[in-house]
């Protein structure tokens, strides 16, 4: 034997014990790295389900209260209309039956409001049915005094009269049941109750049709979640198999509707859970939410209130599906890693891919972090312009604090002047005979010119005064729209003599009463005249800037245009955003503008529409309430 072979045979001696040790470490290696991953994506799908459970949950129970909401209003929407109604009869029609036309017709009224509405009723405190009117289709019919029941049997009757003073009572969900029937198709029905106590003492009664509320929350549902509703006994109302649907309510006996005949340990989690609970029973994962369907209603003889429980499960059929694929993937993947690890064991290729991936890591991280400064950059150069202009108006807020005081110390001495020449008039006259005429005329004339000087010395302290005031103002204050305008017109006087050839027009009626932010509307006025200035012509150049206001019902309509270059339409959509400007090498920010979209749409609640065309002009149009209700008023009301 030579020696070549002995070598050969002793390198195959200590490579098999070798490559067996190597395959029994991949081997568990792989075995580790599989039941991980199917544990971690087990995980991640049951967590994904879970969120979407959870938003399938939260958007359903949100859709549901907000509708028992709208339900709550709209029945003390029609207490107050019946109250208004009952508030105008004479004492002579309090005894006829003339009243009960009138509230017909504002049940058949009401009942077009909605189309939730089915049954609109006047119920006296024994159950009797007094006025009742039916909505079916939009189709609106007063049932006829003989075909009117006795609804005292009823539950929403029984708890009612106990459980609301000036409220409106939520009945539990039931089917619409009318002799004694069910109503079908099936329409599920929840009732708003509200007591009427004028000189005649009853329960309106509004009955709301929530069969296309179900119809919306069964698209809840996908391939993954099923969404299911249940009653306080655990009944289904809405269910994937329809047939389990209102068995509580057809076949009150039979337990095969009930969710503890088919999910008894699900009952159990259901009833003792608070808030969002999810449980992973029977290859399913279930996520259950308790809803109150009045939150102010306790019966006083449980203490509960009407519950409903959303539960939102995933499809069965599906995870199975999902988890068989997910195992088959696992085992192919398991298996061709073992045999690429095995075999990339012996090349060592391993620390050379590791090698060109982290390569290929630094290389990704470098152009991310070049990108991340360029986008940091452009963010702080904007931050420096906002910083800039908040200076600014920094600067001329506190230069119209300083106005405000220096207007109103200067106005003192003018009105002591003013009083000081009244007094030398009266003077004047009174020795008017001891003085020749040609003294006394040269007297007058000079008192004269100094009363037009003193009274238009007064007007710029007044209107610079109100500037300041308002500009410095925060509140919503009442204020006249024509002051507002004309003390801006006014102060732009000095900067047009620079400006020759263009010229301000103004028409404003002078009643335009507004309930708002004087201090917002001036400096709306300003930025736009001090844009069309700055951009709309120019110099040397004619132009004309025209300012019109008048009143359209609620609103103040008011159009700032004038006859200059126009807008470039590049420009145009999108000038109100933030910096966008074309006067950047004059150092404008291009906050302007943005400002006054801001004022008019989030401080005002109104809006503003601009058409311009190149060489024609440009025109902004204003629409704005004229009474401004600030947050807290509207919260409270």
């Amino acid at each position: 034997m030579s020696v070549n072979s002995m070598l050969f045979r002793s390198h195959n001696i200590k490579k098999k014990p070798l490559l067996l040790i190597c395959v029994s470490a991949i081997l568990l290696f792989v075995f580790l790295l599989s039941w991980g991953s199917y544990r971690f994506f087990l995980e991640h799908k049951v967590s994904e389900l879970a969120g979407n459970e959870s938003e399938v949950l939260s958007r359903s129970v949100s859709v549901f209260s907000r509708e028992m909401g709208y339900i709550k209003r709209v029945t003390l929407l029609l207490r107050n209309s019946v109250n208004a109604r009952l508030a105008s009869q004479t004492e002579a029609e309090k005894f006829t039956n003339n009243w009960k036309s009138q509230i017909t017709e504002e049940f058949e009224m009401f009942a077009q409001t909605s189309d939730l509405i089915s049954q609109v009723r006047w119920v006296m405190p024994n159950g009797k049915e007094l006025i009742r009117v039916n909505s079916k289709s939009g189709v609106i019919t007063k049932v006829p005094d003989g075909q009117l029941q006795d609804k005292s049997d009823r539950s929403y009757m029984e708890n009612a009269p106990n459980s609301i003073d000036n409220g409106v009572y939520i009945s539990s969900l039931d089917l619409n049941i009318e002799n004694q029937e069910i109503v079908r198709p099936f329409q599920p029905t929840i009732r708003g109750v509200v007591k009427v106590e004028t000189f005649v003492t009853g329960f309106l009664v509004v009955n709301y049709d929530l069969s296309k509320l179900f119809e919306l929350m069964r698209t809840f549902s996908n391939d993954n979640v099923l969404l299911e509703i249940l009653d306080s006994n655990g009944d289904w109302v809405l269910s994937v198999d329809k047939s389990l649907e209102w068995g509580g309510i057809l076949r009150p006996n039979n337990s095969y509707f009930n969710i503890e005949a088919h999910f008894p340990d699900i009952w159990t989690f259901i009833n003792s859970s608070d808030g969002l609970e999810q449980h992973f029973y029977g290859d399913h994962l279930w996520s259950f939410l308790t809803l109150r369907i009045d939150e102010n209603y306790v019966n006083n003889q449980s203490g509960e209130t009407p519950l409903l429980y959303f539960v939102a499960k995933s499809d069965r059929q599906q995870f199975l599906q999902w988890r068989m694929s997910l195992l088959l993937m696992i085992f192919a993947i398991a298996s061709v890693s073992f045999v690429i690890l095995t075999w990339l064991s012996w090349r060592l290729i391993a620390a050379r891919f590791e090698t060109h991936r982290l390569l290929e890591l630094i290389r990704q991280e470098k152009f991310q972090a070049e990108q991340a400064n360029r986008k940091l950059s452009f963010t702080n150069k904007r931050l420096v312009d906002l910083q800039d202009e908040l200076v600014e108006t920094s600067k001329l807020s506190s230069l119209g604090l300083m106005v405000a005081g220096l207007s109103h110390e200067m106005y003192t001495p003018l009105g002591g002047v003013r009083m000081a020449l009244s007094s030398y008039k009266v003077w004047l006259d009174r020795e008017a005979e001891n003085l020749s005429p040609e003294s006394l005329v040269k007297m007058n004339d000079s008192i004269l010119i100094a009363e037009k000087n003193l009274m238009r010395a007064l007007d710029v302290v007044v209107s610079f005064k109100r500037i300041a005031s308002d500009r410095t103002a925060q509140d919503i204050q009442p204020f006249m729209f024509h002051n507002v305008l004309n003390d801006i017109v006014f102060t732009f006087k000095p900067i047009l003599k620079q400006h020759e050839g263009i010229s301000i027009r103004t028409e404003c009626a002078e009643d335009i009463d507004m309930q708002g932010f004087p201090g917002a509307t001036s400096q709306i006025i300003q930025n736009l005249i001090d844009n069309a200035l700055g951009y709309a012509f120019q110099r040397p150049a004619q132009g004309v800037i025209s300012i019109i206001a008048n009143k359209e019902g609620d609103n103040l309509v008011f159009t700032v245009e004038d006859n200059g270059n126009g807008i470039s339409p590049s420009v145009l959509d999108s000038i109100f955003e933030p910096f966008v400007t074309t006067g950047r090498k004059n150092q404008h920010t291009g906050l302007g503008l943005y400002l006054v979209h801001q004022w008019v749409y989030k401080l005002m609640k109104g809006r503003v529409e601009v058409k311009s065309e190149l060489g024609v002009g440009t025109k902004f149009t204003f629409i704005i309430p004229l009474k401004q209700i600030s947050e807290t008023d509207s919260e409270s009301s």
